[in-house]
C-alpha cells in the first residue's frame, strides 16, 4: 500500500492571501480618521505562508525553507520517514512520523 501526501493543504499561499484580504476588509476602518493599519490586518498578513514541499518521485518529497533544502520526506509503507540534508544521497534520518504535516513541520524547524 503506498500513502501519498495531499498535493495542496489549507496553509496554501491563495487560502491565507484569500483569509487575509476577508479580514483586511472586516477591519477596514470607517472614518477617515485611522491613519495606521489596524493590528488586525497586519497580523492577518503575517500568517501567509508558502507550501514548504516539492513531489520529486511518486514517494519522495523535497523540503525547503527560505528557499534552501532542508531535507527530504521518504514514505515508506505506512510511515513517512523525515531525512535532513541538503542532498538525498547524503542526508541523515531524522524521525519517524504517521502524518506527512508531521514530518515535513521536523525538517522545516530543523532548518531554521
Amino acid at each position: 500500500m503506498v500513502m501519498e501526501a495531499p498535493l495542496s493543504r489549507s496553509g496554501s499561499l491563495k487560502s491565507a492571501a484569500r483569509a487575509a484580504a476577508k479580514l483586511a476588509a472586516l477591519s477596514a476602518p470607517t472614518t477617515p480618521t485611522v491613519i495606521s493599519p489596524s493590528p488586525v490586518a497586519s497580523s492577518a498578513l503575517e500568517t501567509i505562508t508558502e507550501i514548504p514541499w516539492t513531489r520529486i518521485d511518486l514517494d519522495l518529497y523535497e523540503v525547503a525553507r527560505g528557499g534552501y533544502i532542508v531535507g527530504y520526506v521518504e514514505v515508506v509503507g505506512a510511515v513517512f520517514v523525515a531525512l535532513g540534508g541538503t542532498r538525498y544521497d547524503r542526508a541523515v534520518e531524522v524521525s519517524q512520523h504517521l502524518t506527512f504535516h508531521a514530518a515535513v513541520d521536523v525538517l522545516v524547524r530543523r532548518g531554521a
